[in-house]
């Protein structure tokens, strides 16, 4: 049963991933012959010179790329990216043919904010419920089975000359600039989607004295602690350490109260992206 629920949910997911991230094209994206590089920019150059349906044109310029990856890629992965591009196209066209009586915004850093904004979110929503949008994911991840080049670098190369393509095609330097900015507001966006912002941390904290601030955690911060055993690498000696997670409402009193049981404690904190288990978020 439980498969089954996380499964219409994943699906559910990925339609509304799907539906956001084509909502940022159609209305703000396509509009401005703007484009994040990539398969779905190819189309974006092409509706602009053809007129030709864009979400057609992106389904129609997959399809290539699904055919080479039956043979490369998991047949179990392609069936949901394959889901994913459907509809992601079937709503670019739905979101530009409903948006074409509606207001635009001719301004490009707004287009281009928004734009990328939506898109991310629409992907950050789809990678969650283990789908993808295709494209210049799925081409990168068939060039990395032939060669060895990292992934990442190969999706910046890809992205990098389809929008270089459009500034030279319609003749405007800013089609290559703001995408610049886009493509970093959509990578944070897609990383704030999946990952949450996270207002956890976790300190490391060396002592002489664990008994009292492992007592503090318990009953102050109402927190668990992990015990570690170390040792110091000049001098060899033992060392008690205490792993512990908390938020960050409770960074200044836990730094001022080990400070006062331990004067000379060494503490290391840092933040953590996500903490799933008791006293935190579910996991998802």
């Amino acid at each position: 049963m439980k498969k089954k629920y996380r499964s219409r949910v994943n699906y559910l997911g990925i339609i509304i991933g799907s539906a956001a991230d084509a909502f940022g094209y159609a209305g703000f994206l396509i509009p401005n012959k703007l484009n994040m590089g990539g398969v779905a920019g190819i189309a974006i150059i092409l509706h602009h010179l053809t007129n030709f349906q864009t979400g057609l044109l992106y389904f129609l310029l997959n399809l290539p790329v699904f055919c080479w990856a039956f043979f490369r890629l998991e047949k179990k992965v392609l069936l949901s990216t394959f889901i994913s591009v459907g509809l992601n196209a079937f709503f670019i066209d739905m979101f530009g043919y409903m948006i074409k009586s509606l207001p635009v915004t001719e301004d490009l850093l707004l287009a281009v904010i928004y734009g990328s904004a939506l898109s991310g979110l629409g992907i950050g929503i789809t990678y969650r419920s283990h789908g993808s949008l295709g494209g210049t994911d799925l081409l990168a991840q068939i060039i990395h089975t032939y060669f060895e080049i990292p992934f990442g670098q190969i999706v910046i190369l890809l992205d990098a000359l389809v929008i270089v393509s459009s500034a030279i095609i319609f003749k405007n330097a800013n089609l290559a600039l703001m995408p610049l900015i886009g493509l970093f507001i959509l990578g944070k966006v897609v990383d704030v989607t999946q990952e949450g912002i996270s207002s956890s941390k976790v300190a490391l904290i060396i002592t002489e004295k664990p008994a009292e601030i492992k007592e503090f955690i318990f009953h102050e911060l109402k927190r668990g602690v992990t015990l570690l055993q170390g040792k110091g690498g000049y001098s060899e000696e033992g060392k008690a350490i205490l792993l512990c997670a908390f938020t960050q409402s409770q960074h200044t009193l836990l730094k001022q109260e080990i400070k006062y049981i331990d004067q000379d404690a060494f503490i290391m904190i840092g933040t953590l992206d996500e903490v799933l288990g008791e006293g935190f978020e579910k996991s998802r």
